[in-house]
């Protein structure tokens, strides 16, 4: 047993042997990260403009902030915030660093391996403390407490109705060099009971136990996944500076995509920017999303000078410390946050056909629970506040993970070394090629989109007439087909806090159920008419507005396919197994994030962009 223990020991190593591995390798990669970078930049600047050009700018940041600080405030922070990471990005390459966090790192594992119980009992302290922290900020407002009772039943929920939470083993022993079999279920018998049962039968000593494997959920991954998801929503939610921060960062992103307006404007003329006439809503596809044409091309220049990728690189040894995911699993997990579930795909191309069916599920959760950039737009333009939108992609990158570990536990070692996973920074496309190819490649996906809702609308209104004849021939009024969606995500949608009335709770039952049988933008189109009509209050409208936020509905399981059926033929198969499950695990991630939410935020304010309305001109 000793020795089975040293080798499953030396196999799995340490929890701090292995991030000092992937710490190993961000080292290597930070030179050659800023390189890469500096070698995009400099054929359009040079290393001389570029000084110059830094001393300028920091000569203008001094006199922004000392002629108006408050105004300059922003920027300063920004500027700050990316020398902080510069400044630690050139430090930890240092040979000095590099020497003491090694000798920490193998302090600390050997400390581990005596002390096991020490990282399961700081573990339950930071979970006890986070409790006791939302039961006291809470307690004058006991109903959102009700949210735990969502927050427990979707835990149970994915444990049920996991893939394998406990496997059974064909266990062979030898006795006497006689080899017997058994089915072990660690459900039933634990290993010291099995040997005492066969020695007690045969009354012979146990010469030689092989190698026994038990397939149980790695609830070391899921609860850390839980924790730094918990923790990342107090900071952003409840914390006043890092709630100024994702306003301020939401605000920015906004008046960013305003932009797009001016080029929709001159190549559609008064279409894109009609007069504001009561009663004549703006042509959606020549509004709204002609702003996924520019915000491709703006992640595409992201992309092109590698900025993406090293926030994506970065995140690697991140959620290594802190959840102890794979690098693909890390990585893409982020990527969909930026990307999408389409695009997302492209970054880890090479090793897509590596991956084993736990890490398949996971990129497919991720794809579910995410929401890509590019269609950030088009969710606020329907009415929903991009503050919200921003921390629910965000919240959904560790959730996605902790769900995915829990309905498929991993059975399987990792084919992909920390040591030989890189991120692709080449691009054969010039800088101007790049910005245009982007746009005229979303163009596709833009009618795509309207073609889309001109369908679903429509068959819909069609269900909600048949229905609602169906119940008018036995005088029931008010049938609907959406009706079905309220009633059947009814107690979802109460356990999630939406407790006011039975009225606001249907409603919010209803968009739930529109978001995953339909789609997203049909939830967020309902929404927006809703918040105007005054149906609901401010907190069902941010519970909806977090668990809208997400590719979990049964269209998106066609575009998955699609997607990693083409970039990895060998995995195809494998994918249409888990699919149905990973669209209830990604549905899930989106709900908890809407749990949270709830939980967490004492006096939802609705966005003033969904509720100002406007003064119109209304024609005779």
């Amino acid at each position: 047993m000793d020795k089975n223990e040293d080798a499953e020991s030396s196999k799995n190593g340490g929890v701090w042997n292995q991030t000092l591995m992937i710490t190993k390798g961000t080292f290597e990669n930070n030179a050659n990260i800023f390189q890469r970078i500096f070698q995009k930049i400099t054929p359009f600047f040079g290393l001389a403009a570029l000084l110059a050009f830094l001393l300028v700018y920091h000569g203008y940041l001094i006199a922004a902030g000392i002629h108006n600080y408050q105004k300059a405030a922003p920027l300063i922070y920004v500027t700050l915030f990316f020398w902080v990471c510069f400044i630690i990005n050139f430090l930890v390459g240092t040979e000095n660093f590099k020497r003491v966090y090694e000798d920490a790192a193998t302090k600390l594992d050997d400390f581990a391996k005596r002390r096991a119980f020490v990282p399961i009992t700081f573990k339950l302290a930071i979970a006890g403390g986070l409790l006791a922290y939302t039961i006291v900020e809470a307690i004058h407002q006991p109903t959102r407490l009700i949210g735990f009772g969502g927050y427990v039943f979707y835990l149970a929920f994915m444990v049920v109705f996991s893939n394998k939470p406990r496997k059974q083993k064909m266990v062979h022993y030898k006795i006497n060099q006689r080899k017997i079999s058994h089915i072990l279920s660690v459900e039933t018998f634990s290993i010291s009971q099995k040997l005492k049962e066969l020695e007690g039968r045969d009354q012979e000593k146990v010469v030689c136990l092989y190698p026994i494997i038990s397939v149980t959920i790695n609830w070391n991954i899921v609860t850390s996944a839980l924790i730094f998801h918990y923790c990342l929503a107090i900071i952003i939610l409840q914390w006043s500076t890092g709630r100024w921060f994702f306003e301020q960062l939401s605000k920015l992103i906004v008046g960013l995509l305003e932009y797009a307006q001016v080029g929709a404007k001159f190549v559609f003329g008064f279409i894109a920017g009609p007069p504001n006439i009561c009663d004549l809503a703006p042509v959606f596809i020549f509004t709204s999303l002609q702003t996924l044409i520019y915000f491709s091309a703006v992640v595409a220049l992201l992309f092109y000078f590698g900025i993406i990728q090293v926030a994506l690189k970065k995140s690697t040894w991140f959620m290594k410390v802190l959840i102890g995911t794979t690098p693909v699993e890390s990585v893409y997990s982020w990527a969909c946050t930026f990307l999408g579930q389409s695009e997302a795909p492209l970054v880890i191309r090479p090793y897509l056909e590596k991956l084993t069916d736990s890490e398949l599920f996971a990129v497919l959760t991720s794809g579910f629970s995410c929401t890509g950039g590019t269609v950030f737009a088009a969710y606020v333009a329907l009415g929903a506040c991009p503050e919200s939108i921003l921390t629910a992609s965000l919240l959904s990158a560790p959730m996605s993970l902790a769900c995915s570990k829990l309905m498929y536990p991993e059975e399987e070692e990792t084919r992909i070394k920390e040591d030989d996973f890189e991120l692709d920074h080449e691009n054969d496309k010039g800088f101007f090629d790049t910005l245009c190819s982007a746009g005229v490649a979303l163009v596709p996906t833009v009618f795509a989109i309207g073609a889309t809702l001109v369908v679903v609308m429509s068959l819909l209104a069609l269900l909600d007439e048949v229905f609602f004849y169906i119940g008018d021939l036995i005088g029931c009024d008010g049938w609907s087909f959406q009706m079905l969606f309220g009633y059947a995500f009814f107690p979802l949608a109460y356990m999630m806090g939406i407790t006011r009335n039975s009225e606001q709770t249907l409603l919010v039952a209803q968009l739930m159920g529109s978001k995953t049988a339909v789609n997203e933008f049909v939830a967020y189109d309902k929404l927006g008419q809703l918040q105007k009509d005054a149906k609901l209050d401010p907190k069902s409208v941010l519970v909806a507005t977090y668990a809208l936020c997400g590719f979990s509905n049964f269209g998106s399981m066609g575009i998955q396919m699609e997607v990693i059926g083409g970039l990895a033929p060998g995995k195809k198969t494998a994918a249409s197994k888990v699919m149905l499950r990973a669209l209830c695990a990604g549905a899930i991630a989106c709900f908890m994030n809407a749990t949270v939410a709830g939980i967490l935020i004492s006096n939802p304010v609705v966005c003033n962009s969904a509720s100002v309305n406007s003064t119109c001109f209304r024609i005779p």
